[in-house]
């Protein structure tokens, strides 16, 4: 935890407000530096697979799950570890509406998730989903607790 926060002790930070404003690639990086996070979402997401199709489904039922806030992928990446370690069919969305955000997401997809993933650049608040979630996950954000409206959102 020391190593994580070094640099931030004792310094006021203006509140952030990722609904309203797109984050810059710094600032993803900063949160993207806590694998304690992601492995806790990874954690879960395989229990939600786990509990949600049967062992003797889960080479018949896909489970769709929307990651909203998407950001630069790290959530994404969770999904799939999750999805491969309890051997679960996934389809996910991954839905963003900050345009460099966006762009890394869709390098990630053509390099990395390819059809696995679908990328969506758009505001969560007016996407029409083309199905419904089976699992939604998003990470809720903020200087303050969580200034985002997440709660709202989702």
């Amino acid at each position: 935890m020391d190593s994580f926060a070094q640099g931030y002790d004792d310094y006021l930070q203006s509140p952030l407000q990722p609904l309203m404003d797109n984050l810059d690639s710094q600032t993803y990086e900063i949160f993207e530096k806590d694998p304690v996070k992601y492995a806790q979402y990874e954690k879960a997401i395989s229990k939600a697979l786990l509990d949600r199709v049967t062992e003797d489904q889960k080479e018949d039922v896909t489970t769709v799950v929307m990651v909203v806030g998407a950001g630069r992928g790290p959530l994404v990446d969770a999904t799939l570890r999750a999805a491969k370690s309890s051997e679960r069919l996934v389809v996910i969305y991954a839905v963003e509406k900050n345009p460099g955000a966006v762009v890394t997401l869709q390098n990630r997809q053509a390099e990395e998730w390819g059809s696995r993933v679908t990328v969506v650049s758009c505001d969560m608040r007016q996407w029409n989903a083309p199905e419904k979630a089976d699992i939604l996950v998003s990470e809720l954000l903020g200087s303050f607790g969580d200034n985002e409206l997440s709660p709202e959102c989702l």
